[in-house]
């Protein structure tokens, strides 16, 4: 793994990282990038460890399960959070009264989590299989997830887009943190349950919000001045329609695995798409912070940054993502059990689509960050149909391996549609996609900051 401040150029090594990136920076600088990339990989190597003890205690059938158990809360707690907390974000990039922006993060997760977990309770008895109607009651009480995800990203949003991203940071590892610490638990005890995991991550989620509101609070109090709440809902309606599509986007393939193959292939796939996810820390951290520096620069400008940032982003995917398809064999199996094994050429397929998915969210954390949310809107809902639609037909040809082709396609879609509104965003004609492909200067940089990298971990 590298960080994302190795990747700028030799000649403006002295320069501000941001700066060089995307523009106009405001207070973020190289220890911005570390540590949001640190905490990356340590989010990535908890999540990794998350799912090998899922998928031992529970098996194909059992983590097949748990995905149906959680599937349908967490796709009305991205829809019902109404893109509340990017409006939050970007109101604290541009304003220095982050108290009052914590306080409306508060009233605001409240109100939207009570809609959306009463329409998401009444409506699971319609959206799980007859098969899988046992699974109805645990299902319906992780429906508490929704308040407590919605109150954790509101107030994380708030430190993001005032880039303080130490505390950012912090907050995003403890829910896995105390997560992992739950699953071991359980591991330690051997209990094999599918409802033990369920309460184990809904204890998880009330202790990082807890220690969030903690963090958020200990300097301030929580009644006083609020950012108009109603402004915020105004300036998240766009952004609430993208995540009206970025769940379903993220969640179809599943949703339609569970209908059409049943809970043992979900259970495969899930594992499968685990191993794969394993490429992203990289290009998720980049993201993050590509958000608030686009959200703190002038509307249209750092085109040749951000073709620089998506360039290198693409070598240091592949680079470990082609490492990591060839290894599958040995560590898929090895890892999460041996009856996992039939997940392995899905997920050497699955790494691809990763690898395609990391890039748009590069591409689109950009262009979220200079108020482009619509253009989100329009990828996503080109993924779905493609997802829909070739998932459908795919797997009900291949089975498995057709899902996993159809999440490959989609992905290509998605991110197809990105660069086309990148370059038409930052005033580009249609021949500046050529700024996007790879150079000989990125191989020599990147192999450059590597080596300074490797060198600098083997001095500590």
């Amino acid at each position: 793994m590298t960080t994302a401040q190795n990747v700028i150029p030799v000649a403006q090594a002295q320069t501000n990282p941001c700066e060089a990136i995307l523009g106009r920076p405001r207070r973020l600088g190289r220890r911005a990038f570390i540590g949001t990339v640190g905490a990356s990989v340590l989010l990535q190597g908890f999540a990794v460890v998350q799912g090998i003890i899922i998928a031992r205690l529970l098996g194909p059938s059992g983590r097949g399960e748990y995905a149906t158990v959680v599937l349908w809360p967490s796709v009305f707690a991205a829809i019902g959070i109404f893109g509340t907390n990017i409006a939050l974000a970007r109101a604290a990039a541009k304003t220095d009264q982050y108290d009052a922006v914590v306080r409306t993060s508060v009233l605001l997760a409240i109100i939207t989590s009570s809609i959306a977990g009463a329409a998401c309770y009444f409506s699971l008895p319609h959206l799980l299989p007859e098969a899988e109607k046992h699974l109805l009651g645990l299902s319906r009480s992780f429906v508490i997830f929704i308040i407590l995800n919605h109150l954790g990203l509101n107030v994380i949003a708030v430190d993001q887009g005032a880039g303080n991203f130490r505390r950012f940071n912090v907050n995003r590892i403890l829910l896995h943190l105390f997560y992992v610490a739950f699953l071991v638990v359980l591991w330690m005890c051997d209990i094999r349950e599918v409802k033990w995991p369920v309460v184990g991550l809904l204890l998880a989620n009330l202790l990082a919000v807890l220690a969030r509101l903690f963090l958020a609070l200990k300097d301030m109090r929580l009644w006083g001045r609020l950012h108009s709440p109603v402004h915020t809902i105004r300036q998240s309606a766009r952004f609430g329609l993208v995540g009206m599509a970025m769940p379903l986007y993220q969640q179809v393939d599943k949703a339609l695995l569970l209908w059409l193959l049943g809970v043992e292939n979900l259970g495969l796939y899930v594992v499968a798409l685990s191993a794969s996810a394993v490429i992203g820390s990289i290009t998720s951290s980049v993201g993050m912070v590509s958000f608030t520096v686009a959200a703190q620069a002038e509307r249209g400008h750092g085109f040749e940054g951000v073709a620089r940032m998506f360039r290198v982003s693409t070598l240091l995917s592949l680079i470990p993502g082609s490492l990591l398809a060839l290894a599958m064999p040995i560590l898929l199996p090895l890892v999460y059990g041996s009856e996992f094994v039939s997940s392995v050429n899905p997920a050497r397929v699955l790494v691809v689509g990763s690898v395609l998915a990391g890039l748009a969210n590069v591409l689109d954390q950009t262009l979220t960050g200079q108020g482009r949310a619509f253009v989100g809107l329009e990828a996503r809902v080109a993924g779905l149909v493609v997802m829909t639609g070739l998932g459908y037909t795919l797997s009900r040809q291949w089975g498995l391996m057709g899902m996993c082709l159809a999440f490959g396609l989609c992905q290509l879609a998605c991110l197809l549609v990105f660069l086309s509104r990148v370059i038409d965003h930052y005033g580009q004609s249609v021949h500046a996609i050529r700024a996007f492909a790879i150079k000989r200067s990125d191989v020599r940089e990147v192999c450059l900051r590597l080596r300074r990298a490797a060198v600098a971990a083997s001095s500590l």
